[in-house]
């Protein structure tokens, strides 16, 4: 049975604050998927490098 999600919390005072600050700061899109891109290639090349070793 699956375990019943809990309600988002609400944020208020300087936790609210911080979070729209760092919201509106975030990189173009397009910079955060080359960024996504460039760590799921590393990690491949990580996972060939070890089923190079292992097998």
């Amino acid at each position: 049975m699956a375990k019943p999600i809990r309600n988002t919390p609400i944020l208020f005072g300087e936790d609210a604050r911080r979070f729209r600050e760092e919201i509106s700061n975030l990189p173009p899109l397009e910079e955060r998927r080359k960024a996504r891109e460039k760590v799921r290639q590393g990690a491949e090349r990580l996972r060939k490098r070890i089923a190079a070793v292992n097998g």
